[in-house]
């Protein structure tokens, strides 16, 4: 946790029918910000809490990395109970987020016409594969399917291969990210405004667009001439800015401005420094190998990926080595930034889980406990709404 002793968002109460990614990213983000996430799972609890690295009959790791900070209540939504459990929920509730099939909310008459009637300050965000309006709405889907269709999974690879699926989940997780300015932002307007809540629409394969950067406006420019795709290690139409070989490692740098180039120039040499058909960057595009072989030649001549490393940031050229996975959480800038934090864990004492990625200088934000066990929390909040309902 980082900042002062209040958590920004205390108060907001949400209630989560949300499983798997893009919306449990959304609501712990929100939980992290200090709003009362109370999830509804169903009798068989969120699939998550089966899927690797799984820690027991219905504990993961991804699921308590994506679940800390909220509450746990089990409803059967295929029942009238389960049905009216929710409802009595979002009475006195702030924000609903869903991600289920489009349409089956309201199929069970919980849909933000039938929840808004009773509850107008009421916010609800949806989350799926393709939005509520356009061709495919209401269509099932899932991350990948969303990054083959906005083009991600094509500016993937290598240009004389094939396309190749994301390392990691950029749709469900920009979504997830999206969704959490989306509730924040009309929050802000409910509450500076006429108190009405309002109902969000949020696709996983809009949320996947904005990652092409200038590829889409290329197309645009060059009047649909354009066909920008995968294009290996380095950047489409930056150079040098990519991946690098030192012979004992990789690492990146971002020398593609003509002054970085030129402290990078001075570095590899008089023959590069001195060449005038590389001073500009549509120069270095042109000969992009001749770039990449001085790189790399220069990063084996001083010892390897370390050496070369440290001799690029000392000339104020952003780089870095290629980190494998399992060495981020106690790299130095992790570390560092409490970028995995350690939350207490009823099975094994505790994980150490993704950090919130923002810090506040007078806000308290950040895992705020322990991932519930199934259920565990049915008890507290059904005899809250008793309470309230007398």
């Amino acid at each position: 946790m980082a900042g002062g002793d209040r958590a920004p968002l205390a108060g907001v109460r949400v209630v989560d029918l949300t499983q798997i990614l893009a919306g449990p990213y959304c609501t712990r983000l929100l939980a992290d910000a200090g709003a009362e996430v109370v999830k509804i799972e169903p009798p068989g609890g969120d699939p998550s809490r089966g899927l690797p690295p799984v820690i027991s009959r219905d504990r993961s790791g991804y699921f308590i990395n994506l679940n800390a900070g909220k509450l746990s209540v089990v409803a059967d939504l295929r029942t009238a109970d389960g049905v009216a459990l929710v409802r009595d929920l979002v009475r006195d509730a702030d924000v609903l987020v869903e991600n289920m099939r489009p349409g089956s909310l309201t199929a069970k008459g919980l849909g933000y016409g039938d929840l808004s009637a009773e509850n107008p300050r009421l916010i609800m965000a949806s989350i799926s594969a393709f939005g509520a309006t356009g061709v495919f709405a209401g269509r099932p889907g899932q991350g990948i399917v969303a990054e083959g269709y906005s083009g991600a999974i094509d500016m993937t690879g290598f240009s004389d291969g094939p396309p190749v699926p994301l390392g990691i989940s950029v749709a469900d997780v920009s979504a997830g990210i999206h969704a959490y300015a989306a509730i924040l932002t009309s929050l802000y307007r409910r509450d500076r405004g006429d108190g009405v809540g309002e109902h969000l629409d949020i696709a996983l394969f809009d949320a996947a667009l904005p990652f092409h950067e200038t590829a889409f406006l290329e197309v645009e420019v060059g009047g649909g001439q354009v066909d920008p795709t995968r294009n290996g290690l380095e950047h489409r139409a930056v150079e040098p800015y990519g991946v690098y070989n030192a012979g004992d490692g990789y690492f990146v740098l971002a020398a593609g401005t003509d002054r970085l180039w030129a402290r990078l120039a001075a570095l590899l040499g008089p023959e590069t420094a001195g060449a005038p058909d590389l001073a500009t960057n549509d120069g270095r595009l042109a000969q992009r190998d001749r770039v990449k072989d001085a790189i790399e030649r220069w990063a084996r001549s001083v010892g390897g990926r370390d050496e070369a490393v440290r001799r690029l940031e000392s000339a104020g050229i952003p780089t870095g080595p290629v980190r494998a996975v399992r060495d981020v959480a106690d790299s130095e800038p992790a570390r560092s930034r409490n970028s995995f934090p350690e939350v207490p864990d009823p099975e094994i004492g505790g994980l150490r889980i993704v950090n919130t990625p923002f810090r506040m200088s007078r806000s308290r934000v950040g895992p705020s406990g322990p991932a519930p066990r199934l259920g565990e929390h049915t008890e507290l909040i059904t005899h809250r709404i008793r309470k309230q309902n007398k």
